[in-house]
C-alpha cells in the first residue's frame, strides 16, 4: 500500500514538474511581449522638433553689411548668396596683388629668354620664378578673405533668423544669418531607460504636436550610447512621417509607443 502511495505521488510531481516546464517558456515570452504594451501606458514623453539640417552662419572676419539678399522664411538653393559684407579695401588689395603677380609672370618670361640666348644666369631666373610664386599666393590669400565676405547657403533650406541689416557692421564671430534644411523634420526626445528592451531604430512612436494639434507617426532612427544615470533617462531621435509641411523646427508635443510596437 505505501509503495502504490509512493508512485502515485512520484507521478504526481512529475505531471506537475512537466506543467511546470511547459508553462515557464510561455510565461516568459508573454512577459517579453507586453514590455511594449507596459510602456505605452506610462505618460506620454516630450519631444522637440528639430530640422533635418541646420546652420547658423557667422563672421569669420569684421567688416559692415553691404546687402542682404533674402528675407525671413525665404526658400533658398544650395549656393545662393545670402549677405555679403563691403570688402572694398579687401578687392582693391587683391587688385594690386594681381598687378604684382602680372608684372612678375612678365619678368620671369623675359628672364626665361635671355637665358635661353645665354644672356641671363640661372639664379636670376629661379629669382623671378620665386617672385610669381609669392604674388600668387598672395591673390590666393585675398580670393579667401573676398570669399569669407560673402555668406553662401551650404545646402536646399528656409531662412529661419536674420541678425543683422544693410550698413551694420559686425565684429568677428557674430552671428548673421540662420538656416535650416526643408528635408523631413526629426523629434528629439528623452525616454524612459526601460524601454531599451524594445525600442531600437525602426520602432515606431505616435507623436502629437501641441501646436497644430496633428497627430504623426515616428520612426526611431537614432539611439544614444549613454543612459543618463540621473533621469534614467536615454535621448533618441526620430522621423516624422506623411505630410509634415505644418511641422516647423522648434515646435513640441507628446509622443507614445505606437500600438503595433508589441506585435510581431
Amino acid at each position: 500500500m505505501k509503495t502504490a502511495t509512493t508512485i502515485s505521488k512520484a507521478m504526481t510531481f512529475a505531471a506537475f514538474s512537466a506543467v511546470l516546464a511547459w508553462g515557464l517558456p510561455c510565461a516568459v515570452s508573454a512577459q517579453a511581449q507586453s514590455a511594449p504594451a507596459a510602456a505605452s501606458t506610462q505618460a506620454p514623453v516630450r519631444f522637440l522638433v528639430v530640422a533635418d539640417r541646420e546652420s547658423p552662419l557667422s563672421a569669420v572676419a569684421g567688416g559692415r553689411v553691404a546687402r542682404v539678399y533674402v528675407q525671413l522664411g525665404d526658400t533658398v538653393a544650395k549656393g545662393k548668396v545670402l549677405v555679403s559684407l563691403d570688402c572694398s579695401d579687401v578687392d582693391a588689395r587683391r587688385a594690386a596683388a594681381d598687378a604684382e603677380y602680372k608684372a612678375a609672370q612678365l619678368r620671369y618670361e623675359a628672364k626665361a629668354k635671355l637665358q635661353g640666348l645665354q644672356s641671363a644666369a640661372a639664379l636670376e631666373v629661379e629669382l623671378t620664378a620665386a617672385d610669381v610664386n609669392r604674388t600668387r599666393s598672395q591673390m590666393r590669400i585675398f580670393d579667401a578673405q573676398l570669399a569669407q565676405c560673402r555668406f553662401v547657403a551650404p545646402f536646399d533650406g528656409r531662412v529661419a533668423r536674420i541678425h543683422v541689416k544693410e550698413g551694420q557692421g559686425v565684429s568677428p564671430g557674430a552671428p548673421v544669418i540662420e538656416l535650416v534644411g526643408t528635408g523631413t523634420p526629426k523629434a528629439r526626445l528623452n525616454v524612459p531607460s526601460s524601454w531599451i528592451g524594445w525600442l531600437k531604430p525602426g520602432a515606431h512612436l505616435d507623436a502629437a504636436v501641441d501646436e497644430t494639434g496633428e497627430h504623426h507617426p515616428l520612426t526611431v532612427t537614432r539611439l544614444s550610447g549613454r543612459v543618463d544615470a540621473v533621469s534614467q533617462t536615454i535621448e533618441i531621435e526620430a522621423d516624422f512621417e506623411g505630410d509634415t509641411s505644418r511641422v516647423l523646427p522648434g515646435m513640441s508635443g507628446r509622443a507614445t509607443p505606437a500600438k503595433s510596437t508589441g506585435q510581431g
